[in-house]
């Protein structure tokens, strides 16, 4: 069955440490999306198998946009869902340029990042996504470049956390020490992401603002985040708005670092996977 169009993306983790809603980092974990010839409802598979179409991100996007009949979606995804990976911008920059593709138009990035970051309201999810590599969610847009030396280590629970029930939690106003502090932290985070400067990461990996009110979503967070550490980590972190921990540390360590942390959570009463993707200099791409 020949496919009309095609679009991969991406995961991402956002909130990196004190960068909350502005720094994200897309992985090499993949959302594949087709349109096919041929009819009948979507098919799924990977983390997606048994989704509802009318649940879909993509299925509903494209629905709405009108992509003409005779055209069958197949979609494929190795992003847990509900896990903080970015899995709903994936799809939304899925559905955009899908949309876009199967219109006969070329995919403009620009303009899917632009639409996926106003639909989710996470630019540092949006901005991986479309673009890959270390992203900034400033104005204009960055791509930054994350120090070789540096590794991702993720420990993903098998249960998920709802965005919204995460979001609920966040503060509307917080003091000008935390304000301060925070953005002290990020700045310094900056400079670690793109120099491996342990110290500066250890430093702006704390966040002031989500992590305090997020880690009791996560059972065994505070044991994770001890061994994580001991293990060799810069920093731990919610990724996202979880239930996935994300640390940084250098690439050699980066396994058994993800191992110290699922151990820990299991440990906790909260079985989780060890999971170690590469960082993915490529975004969207779409044929």
């Amino acid at each position: 069955m020949s496919a009309f169009a095609t679009v991969r993306v991406p995961a991402s983790c956002s909130n990196l440490g004190s960068g909350f809603d502005c720094l994200g980092l897309a992985l090499d974990l993949w959302l594949e999306a087709r349109l096919v010839e041929g009819s009948g409802p979507p098919r799924y598979e990977g983390t997606l198998a048994g989704l509802d179409p009318e649940r879909d991100i993509i299925a509903t996007t494209l629905k709405v946009h009108g992509i003409r009949q005779g055209l069958r979606l197949h979609a494929r995804s190795d992003i847990p869902v509900g896990k903080g990976l970015g899995s709903s911008a994936a799809a939304h920059v899925a559905a955009l340029a899908l949309g876009q593709v199967a219109s006969g138009q070329a995919a403009d990035r620009d303009a899917v990042f632009r639409a996926a970051a106003r639909i989710e309201g996470h630019p540092d999810n949006a901005g991986p996504a479309v673009y890959g590599g270390l992203f900034l969610a400033s104005v204009p847009p960055s791509h930054l470049s994350l120090h070789p030396s540096l590794g991702v280590a993720l420990a993903v629970p098998q249960a998920p956390i709802g965005t919204t029930a995460a979001r609920a939690l966040l503060p509307t106003d917080v003091s000008r020490e935390i304000a301060v502090g925070q953005a002290l932290r990020a700045a310094a985070l900056v400079r670690g992401l793109t120099t491996g400067d342990g110290d500066l990461l250890r430093f702006g990996m704390e966040d002031l603002i989500a992590v305090p009110r997020r880690r009791d979503l996560i059972p065994g967070f505070d044991q994770a985040v001890d061994a994580g550490r001991a293990a060799g980590a810069y920093g731990v972190t919610i990724s996202g708005a979880g239930s996935g921990l994300l640390a940084l540390a250098a690439r050699e360590t980066a396994v058994g670092v993800a191992g110290a942390m699922v151990a820990a959570l299991t440990k906790a009463g909260n079985p989780a996977a060890v999971m170690v993707p590469g960082v993915s200099d490529q975004g969207l791409s779409a044929d």
